[in-house]
C-alpha cells in the first residue's frame, strides 16, 4: 500500500512538472517589477520577505478540505497555476463552505469579498444556465458520451460563462450522481412518493423529482445533512464523495447507483479580476487548465468509484433495477428537456447537443 501511494505521488509530481513546464512564464526581474502595481487588484498583493509578491485569489467552495474534486485542486490546480504564472496568482481556498454556499460565494464575488470559487452543478447554473443542459435526466449514458460533447463544447462553454461574468479556470465534475435513502429502494415511482426526498439542486432537480412521484423538501446545502439525520428529510441525490466526506453513509440505508444525471463543476473567477491580469498571464493559466482538465474528471471518477464501493462495502444495500423500471424513470423525465428550452438554454442548443449524442452514438455502435 505504501509502495503505491508513492508511485502515485511521483506520477503526480511528473504529471504537474511535465504539464506546468509546457506553459510556465519566466518573468525578468523587470518584467515582474511591472506587474507589481496592476491596478485594481493591489490589495490582493502579498509581499514575501524577500521582496518578490504573489497576488492571492481568494476562492470559496462547499467541497469539504482534503476530499474529492478539494483535494485534486490542493494537488493539481492550485501548484499548477502557480507554477505556470511564475509565482504571480496563488489560489487561496476557502473550504468546505465557510465562505456558503454556492448562493453565497456567488454574491461575495460581486461585492469583491471573493474573486473566485469552485461550483457544484447547480452553482454553475446559477451562474450560467445555459449549464442546465449537462444535467438534464439520462442525457448521458457514459464518460466517453461527456467527454465528447466537452470536446465539442469547451469554447461555447467558456463563451456562456464570459457573457455572464465569470472567467473558467477548471472545468470539472462531480461525476453522474446517486440516490440515498434511509427508508426506501427508490426504484419506482411509489418509492418516490412514500419518500420525504430533500433538493437542493435547483429547479431542473425538483421538476424530476415530482415527475418521479416525489414531493421534494427544498433545503439550503449547509442544512441537508442535518436534515438527514433528525429526519426532516429521509432521501437526496448526491455524488458518492459527497454522502462519504459528510458521513452520510452513516445513517443512509440504501444507494441506487443508477446514473440519472450528470453533474459537472467548475472553479471560476469574476470577470473583474480576469480582466486585469496580463494577457501572458492569462493565456497561462487558460493553456494549463485545457491540458489537464480531462486528466482531473478522470480523478475524480475514480475516487468516486472507491466511495460507492466503499460504501457498498460498510452496509449499504445497493438497489438494482430492471430495464422495465429504468425505461419508466426515462418516460417520466425526458420530456422535463423540452420542458425547460427557453428557460435555461434555447431550443436550438438542445437540439444541438442531442445532435452531437446521436453523432457520437452512430459512431460508437456496439
Amino acid at each position: 500500500m505504501k509502495n503505491k501511494k508513492i508511485v502515485w505521488l511521483l506520477n503526480t509530481l511528473f504529471f504537474l512538472f511535465f504539464m506546468g513546464s509546457a506553459f510556465a512564464l519566466t518573468f525578468t526581474p523587470q518584467e515582474k517589477a511591472k506587474y507589481a502595481k496592476i491596478p485594481g487588484v493591489q490589495h490582493l498583493k502579498k509581499v514575501k520577505p524577500n521582496g518578490d509578491y504573489t497576488y492571492m485569489v481568494k476562492m470559496g467552495t462547499l467541497a469539504p478540505d482534503g476530499v474529492g474534486w478539494a483535494a485534486l485542486i490542493k494537488d493539481m490546480i492550485n501548484p499548477g497555476v502557480l507554477k505556470v504564472t511564475d509565482g504571480m496568482i496563488t489560489l487561496d481556498w476557502y473550504y468546505g463552505g465557510t465562505m456558503g454556499d454556492d448562493l453565497d460565494i456567488l454574491a461575495k464575488m460581486r461585492n469583491g469579498q471573493l474573486q473566485g470559487g469552485g461550483f457544484t452543478g447547480q452553482g454553475l447554473v446559477m451562474a450560467c444556465p445555459e449549464m442546465a443542459l449537462m444535467e438534464l435526466p439520462f442525457l448521458f449514458e457514459n464518460y466517453d458520451e461527456v467527454e465528447y460533447v466537452y470536446s465539442k463544447l469547451r469554447p461555447r462553454i467558456t463563451q456562456w460563462f464570459e457573457k455572464r461574468g465569470y472567467h473558467i479556470i477548471v472545468l470539472a465534475e462531480q461525476d453522474f450522481d446517486q440516490l440515498y435513502s434511509t427508508k426506501h429502494a427508490l426504484k419506482t415511482p411509489e418509492d418516490f412518493k412514500k419518500s420525504r426526498i430533500l433538493t437542493w439542486y435547483g429547479p431542473l432537480e425538483e421538476r424530476a423529482l415530482k415527475a418521479l412521484g416525489a414531493s421534494p423538501v427544498p433545503i439550503r446545502v449547509p442544512e441537508v445533512a442535518s436534515s438527514i439525520r433528525t429526519g426532516v428529510c429521509d432521501a437526496f441525490v448526491s455524488p458518492a464523495l459527497w454522502a462519504v466526506g459528510t458521513q452520510m453513509y452513516t445513517v443512509m440505508k440504501y444507494i441506487n447507483p443508477i446514473r440519472i444525471r450528470y453533474s459537472p463543476a467548475a472553479g471560476l473567477i469574476s470577470n473583474q479580476v480576469w480582466n486585469i491580469l496580463p494577457k501572458e498571464v492569462q493565456s497561462a493559466i487558460d493553456n494549463f487548465a485545457i491540458s489537464v482538465e480531462k486528466e482531473f474528471r478522470q480523478k475524480v471518477r475514480a475516487s468516486n468509484e472507491k466511495c460507492v464501493k466503499a460504501m457498498i462495502k460498510y452496509g449499504m444495500v445497493e438497489v438494482k433495477m430492471t430495464p422495465s423500471e429504468i425505461d419508466l424513470f426515462k418516460k417520466r423525465l425526458l420530456p422535463i428537456w423540452d420542458e425547460f428550452a427557453g428557460k435555461y438554454y434555447s431550443k436550438a442548443e438542445l437540439e444541438e447537443i442531442k445532435s452531437l449524442l446521436a453523432e457520437y452514438r452512430a459512431k460508437n455502435k456496439k
